[in-house]
């Protein structure tokens, strides 16, 4: 790989990371992700305004209760929230979310700092795929360095919503497909159904 290409290769990734850490922490938190919070706690839209419809004053750190992880909420409760209210989202990113909000915490910044190192994988997951359908090296590293900079990944890459993951999952079992249909070894169709597990259903595990 020429020099020049490298370099320039090297400073798209680094600008990549940059734009995806970059005020993370400042940018509007807007509907969706004030509702992926609630789907975290463990609540539904339903109870929500059911509790907040008596006709009393509620006040700010009162509502802060649907923002964060209850801990008489479990993954059953966010599981069932996804149901009634997205059913069409599969439930794997919340649960994770679930967990990373119990470790790191739950303020704007934290809860999208987990779709912003998730979207760094996607990186590799597509160094991956490259490399199993180009044989030069310089496409393989063009194709991750314009999806360091592109502009889409990088704005849902600092959004509390499962739209990095999904992206990331699909290159990692695209990958994973290939691998196993050109070496056929159980080891790698086994890595290739693991690669395909994004629609948990129901998950009683303790955090």
């Amino acid at each position: 790989m020429k020099s020049r290409l490298r370099l320039l290769l090297v400073v798209l990734l680094l600008l990549g990371v940059f734009f995806r850490f970059i005020n993370i922490d400042k940018n509007y938190y807007w509907y969706d992700e004030a509702f992926t919070s609630m789907q975290i706690s463990g609540y539904t839209q339903t109870e929500v305004l059911h509790e907040i419809s008596s006709g009393q004053l509620v006040a700010a750190q009162d509502l802060m209760k649907y923002q964060r992880p209850n801990p008489t909420k479990n993954f059953g409760n966010t599981v069932q929230s996804l149901a009634i209210e997205e059913p069409q989202l599969p439930p794997l990113y919340f649960l994770t979310v679930k967990c990373w909000a119990k470790l790191f915490g739950d303020s704007p910044a934290a809860t999208r700092s987990f779709s912003v190192w998730i979207s760094l994988l996607a990186f590799s997951s597509l160094y991956w795929l490259c490399r199993e359908l180009f044989a030069p090296p310089e496409m393989v590293w063009i194709a991750v360095g314009l999806v360091a900079v592109s502009p889409l990944h990088v704005l849902y890459a600092q959004e509390a919503r499962p739209y990095s993951l999904l992206p990331t999952l699909i290159l990692l079992s695209c990958a994973s497909l290939l691998r196993a249909m050109r070496l056929e070894t159980k080891l790698r169709w086994s890595i290739y159904a693991v690669a395909n597990i994004r629609d948990f259903t129901l998950i009683y595990l303790a955090c």
